[in-house]
């Protein structure tokens, strides 16, 4: 990544902002100028107000500094979410060539990592076992990552099904120790979340439980109980998976039909569905050791 005074710089003059435009007010022309040499840091809370003169997000910010192509990023997953609602595996396949060729003319790592998750989706649509090439590709990118942001999250939550049980704990727990606080932006919370929330469910299906209570619990604890009204019924469901798979299945069957309920009756049709469903597979997989 270069120094972040370069990508202010770059900002500011794509904006065709002066230095004294950009600094009145909140730093120094002589500081700013510095910090944009890159002869000095500055504190997070000078960069995001700088950052909304600019009218540019933490996200793409970040984005830019490591090289990286903001359009390409957003057009990515944007095509990668509707093929995998799709279950569309040609275009997952032709997407994943795509990147494959991107990368090979422009050697920049975004498109290996776009071209690996492509073929991971691919693959667990097909029902195949990951290509242990692209799980390599993406598990060594995180591992050299000192402070993950907000493209760090989006790539390992796109990929985290591939990994075996043992590293989706150890990128998981990176992903929420590791990840920066955006606060007062709350900038990636909801991929954090979502992080959380898949590891837990992960790890209860390979009966993993007390790890799977140790992520629910982190989950609980990033909630904003007055807001956050998806997470709190999402959680309300995992509790009575972890009740059924510790043998409780009528406390964690009441549970998990509250939750379902929930959905139904905000008309969230294919979420009350779906949990409805899963929720059936884990009864009918598990096997009952206590009946209160």
């Amino acid at each position: 990544m270069k120094h972040p005074g370069a990508t202010l710089r770059f900002l500011r003059k794509s904006k065709k902002m002066t230095l004294n435009e950009l600094a009145q007010g909140e730093v120094s022309v002589a500081f700013l100028s510095r910090f944009e040499r890159g002869d000095c840091d500055i504190s997070f809370t000078h960069l995001l107000h700088l950052l909304e003169r600019l009218h540019v997000s933490v996200d793409e910010f970040l984005y830019i500094s490591n090289g990286y192509e903001v359009g390409d990023f957003q057009d990515f997953f944007t095509h990668l979410k509707r093929y995998v609602m799709e279950d569309n595996l040609h275009m997952l396949q032709v997407t994943r060539e795509k990147m494959r060729d991107y990368y090979n003319r422009k050697k920049r790592d975004q498109y290996l990592h776009f071209s690996a998750i492509a073929a991971l989706y691919a693959h667990r649509i097909s029902k195949q076992n990951p290509d242990p090439n692209d799980v390599r590709i993406l598990s060594d990118y995180l591992e050299r990552v000192a402070i993950w942001g907000y493209y760090e999250l989006v790539v390992y939550a796109n990929s985290m099904y591939s990994f075996p049980p043992e590293l989706i704990i150890k990128f998981s727990r990176m992903a929420y120790e590791k990840s920066m606080d955006y606060q007062p932006l709350e900038i990636g919370l909801d991929k954090k979340q979502l992080i959380l929330m898949n590891t837990a469910t992960v790890l209860m299906e390979v009966d993993r439980l007390a790890e799977a209570n140790t992520f629910l619990v982190l989950l609980n604890d990033s909630i904003n109980k007055e807001n956050d009204s998806y997470m709190k019924i999402k959680l309300i469901y995992l509790r009575g998976i972890y009740l059924i798979k510790q043998g409780y299945r009528k406390r964690g069957e009441s549970m998990a039909r509250q939750a379902v309920q929930i959905f139904t009756e905000l008309e969230s049709v294919s979420q009350a569905a779906t949990h409805a469903n899963y929720l059936q597979d884990v009864l009918n997989s598990t096997i009952v050791k206590k009946d209160n």
